[in-house]
Formats: C-alpha cells, structure tokens, sequence
C-alpha cells in the first residue's frame, strides 16, 4: 500500500505543474513572410527585429524568407532593415498561438549624384615617373629629376646633367658621347632656346637653375615625335607646374670648398651691382669716342699734325696720292722739311742737305713732338679707363644659393587658376692658386733627331667668380574641362669675373708677369604662350606652343697687362 500511494502523488504533481503554469507563460504569433526589393528580387540578409525590443529579431535568408515570433497582446511594430535600402516599419495584429503572413517591398536608398570628375596630375618630379617613360620609350634617354637634384645639391643645370652617362662638361657647354656644337639641341618646356654665343650652337645651361627646374630630359637616339636637326643629344629641360594646393618653398644652401673657401684668392675690382649678375658700367666702355694710338705714324701724318696740312692741301696732297716709299712721297717729305725750315729750298735736290735736315727733324724733337700731337686723344682715351688694371688677393666666402617659391590653385571668374613664382640667388667663387702650365717644343737635336724640351713653364693663380639670379613667374587658367591655357616668363642673369695672375719664367734672367682679367655678363628672357585643347567628338588632343627669347651676352671687361722683370738687375 505504501509503494502505491508515493507513485499517485508524485503524478498527481506533474499534473498540477502542467495545468498553472501556462496560466504565468505569456501566448506568442509566428509573424512569416518573404522580403523583395523594387525589382521582385529576393532580400538576403535583411534585418527584422521588432521594435518595441529589438532583441527579438532575425534574417531573411537565402530566398528572402524569415519567421518571427512576437509576443501574443497588442499590435506590433516590425521593423525591416538593410544597408542601402530605406527601412521600412510593418503593422501586425498578432493571433494568438496562431500564424500572420507578411510579406514587404523594400526600396532602395541609392539617389541620383551628379557627374564627379576626378583629376590628378603625374608628378613629373620623381623618378618613378620617368622610370616608366623610360620602358615605354623607343628612343634611348636619359633623365635627372628634381628628386635627384635636391639630394645632389647641384646648383645648375649644366652641373646636374654632367651627372648623365655620356655627358661631359666644357665650362657651361656639354657633349653628348663626345658630341657636341650644333649637333645638340636644347628646349625649354618643348621650345627651343637660341644660343647667346656667336660661336658655337651650343647653349650654356648654367644660365638655369635647378631650383626652378621639374625635371631634365636626354634623349640620345633619333625619335619620330622629335626633330631631326641634331645628332648628339635632344636636352629637354622642363619647368616646374603650379601646384594643386598652397605650396611655399624656402631653401638655402651653403656650400664649402677645401681649394677656396675661407682662403685667399686672386681677384679684381668689382663693381657695386656685381653680386646681381651685371656691372654697372665700372668695366663697361663705349667705343663710339675710342680713339687708336698711332704706333708708326707715316709722315704726312706727322707733317700734317705738326700743321702742314693745309699746305698739303693747297698742292692737292693727300694721304692717299702721297706715295709712300717711293720718289714723289720723298719729293714731298722734302717740302715738309722746308716749311719746317730745316731745310733752305735751294738745297732740296741737295742729298747731304735733305740727310742733315732729316736727321735734324727725327733727332731735334719734330718727330716726337708729332707723335705725341697724333696720339693725344688715345692718351686721353687710355686715362679715361678706371685704374682697375691691377689684381689683389682677397678671402673667398661661403659657395651660397638661396631659393624662393610659392605656388597655389584658386577661383578667377569662375574659372580653376593657377600661378607660380620662384626666385633664385647663387654666388660661387672656384679658386687654384698653385697651378702650372708648360710649354713644350720641338727641335733637332746634335744626332739629327728630334727632342722635346720645355721652352717655358708658367705658375699662375686663377679664380673664378658666378653671381647670378633667375626667376619663374607662371600662370594657367583652366577655361572648362577640355581648353586651358598658360603663359611663363623667365628671366634669367649670370655674372663670372675670370682673374688670372701667370710667372712665366723665359730664362732665368727674364721674367713675364701677367695680369688678366675677363668679364662676361649674360641676360636672357624667356617668354612661353601653351595652351591644350581636347575635342570629344573627335577624340582630338591640340596643343599649342609659342616661345619668344631675348638674350644678350657681353663682355665689357677683357684685360691683359704684362710686364718683364729680371731678378739680377
């Protein structure tokens, strides 16, 4: 009996749980249905969740179905979600412990944007640029860009392209694989740049700063886009852009040089505006009112200043019909010497009498009195020069650039404008004060053979002083997406004082000192018109390129004084 009644009422217990507790469990709807888009397409991974507790949620899954329970009381909110697609929020009347079928269209949030055009330009700086230029390329070039140029240091162009293979230096003129004159060719952002020396077809690229240069391009072998007036190289030397924000650019450079700087160096008389890259009329001489000297005077030169000219005149005697050297300029040289009265005009056919009055008249001080008469406007000429014939010693400074830009894009009617402007400085003095030079020749020797000997060696000290200047000043304007148009100026000013101090040692009693002086100043102006048009229609690309140069190079300056010295006497 005992084991019967634990079974009844532990039953009896279950029971009794089964029948209160769903009194306490709150009654639930299943909410199902599909999610499509405008198009009818299914809705994977749409978010539902209802929105009074938004724990309560699911996915739509790969045919867009989903099944939701929510709680069996009031009506409810369902929310449907997903990215790119505007949410959507559903009323449902819930059936309680029963199904409701929901289906919903989401629509897409996508708006329709404007046209967003996106540029850039190549940085034509790097060398990463040029690299792939380089492999796309036919023609065989070589480059040097502005990245290489500010790590080098390099002050000018021609220092930098010296950096090239197969690219050698002369002063500021350069060859190509041992060519050079006018088998090279030079261009300034695509426009050629005329020579300033009458002599050669090169172009001296000191004249440019690396400062204001993008990037230099050689190219070494014959290309159809280029052309074909030249055989050693096609130097393109490129100009920087503007850029495309606020860009303000400040360097300076110092330079030291074991041979010169600090030390003294052989120099001369400068003026003041030297250290601007031109004199200022110090060395500067107009030849309008240069008067010659009369080395060898003839006589009736020297008859006529001594005031026999209208004399000469009234027997219809000039310098032409004189007769130089022969009979009738003797005839005539004797007629001098009677208007002089030197010599009585009985004995004019007298030869011991016109000996005696001609040694009388080069002796007695008629001669030199009449060269000095002929040659007193070439005196006055001579002392008219500044007394800057001498050279001194003098400590050389510092090797200094200074560089300056500024740069940036903005709205001018309108329309996308651009400028840029940079400014460059340098002054440089290169200096060798013990150099050495021989001259060699050639000469039979006892045996009949020839023999090579030193007929004169020089010891000389010789300097060299650059100032020079250059700027940049570039504007662009962007008319509309497919025309733009820009224009460039640039000058540029270079100054180089060459000084030289030579022993030349003749003999060891003779002694030729010379002092030399060289000045070469040179302008020149760049001026560019480009613009680039694109017509869509046709897929055309035009560009327009315009370039106008003037250039000057002058030396006012060229001396050479030399005087002998003998250290015995």
């Amino acid at each position: 009996m005992h084991y019967r009644f634990s079974l009844s009422a532990r039953y009896s217990f279950y029971f009794l749980l089964l029948f209160f507790i769903p009194q306490f469990v709150e009654a639930s709807c299943t909410v199902r249905g599909k999610v499509v888009d405008d198009n009818g397409e299914t809705m994977i991974g749409a978010i539902v969740v209802l929105k009074s507790n938004k724990a309560i949620g699911t996915v739509t899954d790969i045919d867009g179905n989903y099944s939701l329970k929510i709680p069996d009381s009031t009506e409810q909110t369902i929310v449907f979600s997903l990215i790119g697609y505007n949410t959507l929020e559903e009323k449902v009347l819930p059936v309680k412990n029963g199904v409701v079928i929901k289906n919903v269209t989401m629509k897409s949030s996508a708006k329709d944007m404007k046209e967003v055009e996106i540029s850039a330009k190549a940085v034509r700086s790097n060398d990463y640029y040029f690299e792939s230029i380089k492999k796309k390329s036919a023609a065989s070039i070589d480059y040097i860009s502005s990245d290489v140029m500010k790590k080098t240091g390099d002050n000018t162009v021609t220092a930098a392209i010296a950096r090239v293979s197969g690219v050698s230096t002369n002063g500021a003129l350069i060859t190509v694989r041992g060519i050079g004159d006018r088998y090279v060719k030079t261009t300034v952002n695509g426009s050629r740049i005329p020579t300033l020396d009458p002599f050669t077809n090169n172009i001296k690229l000191d004249l440019f700063p690396t400062g204001l240069v993008d990037n230099i391009v050689i190219t070494k072998t014959a290309s159809s886009d280029l052309p074909g007036d030249w055989a050693g190289a096609y130097i393109s030397v490129e100009t920087k852009d503007y850029p495309e924000q606020l860009a303000i650019g400040v360097e300076t450079t110092f330079g030291y040089n074991l041979q010169s700087t600090f030390k003294d160096y052989i120099t001369s008389e400068r003026s003041a505006t030297d250290w601007l890259g031109f004199d200022n009329s110090l060395r500067n001489r107009s030849h309008d009112n240069f008067n010659y000297a009369y080395i060898t005077p003839t006589p009736y030169q020297e008859l006529t200043a001594l005031g026999l000219s209208n004399y000469y005149n009234s027997l219809g005697v000039n310098e032409g019909n004189w007769g130089l050297g022969t009979s009738t300029g003797d005839y005539y040289f004797r007629l001098g010497l009677v208007q002089l009265g030197l010599l009585p005009p009985a004995l004019i056919n007298d030869l011991s009498a016109v000996n005696a009055a001609t040694s009388q008249y080069n002796s007695g001080g008629m001669k030199n009195h009449a060269f000095d008469i002929l040659n007193a406007p070439a005196t006055a000429t001579g002392k008219s020069f500044a007394n800057n014939w001498n050279t001194f010693q003098k400590s050389a400074p510092l090797n200094f650039t200074q560089s300056f830009s500024l740069g940036n894009q903005t709205t001018l009617f309108g329309k996308t404008f651009g400028y840029l402007f940079g400014f460059r400085y340098n002054e440089s003095v290169v200096n060798d004060q013990n150099s050495t030079t021989a001259r060699a020749s050639v000469a039979l020797n006892a045996n009949g053979e020839y023999e090579k000997f030193i007929a004169s060696q020089t010891t000389q000290q010789v300097s060299r002083q650059t100032n020079g200047w250059s700027a940049l000043m570039k504007v662009a304007m962007k008319l509309n997406n497919n025309n733009s148009v820009s224009l460039m100026a640039m000058p540029n000013l270079t100054g180089v004082n060459n000084v030289r101090f030579a022993k030349d040692q003749r003999d060891f009693t003779n002694y030729v000192f010379t002092n030399s002086q060289f000045y070469e100043q040179r302008k020149q102006m760049v001026y560019q018109l480009s613009s680039d048009h694109y017509i869509p229609s046709k897929e055309i690309k035009i560009q327009f390129n315009s370039s106008y140069t003037a250039g000057k190079s002058i030396a006012p300056d060229f001396k050479n004084v030399q005087y002998f010295f003998d250290p015995i006497s």
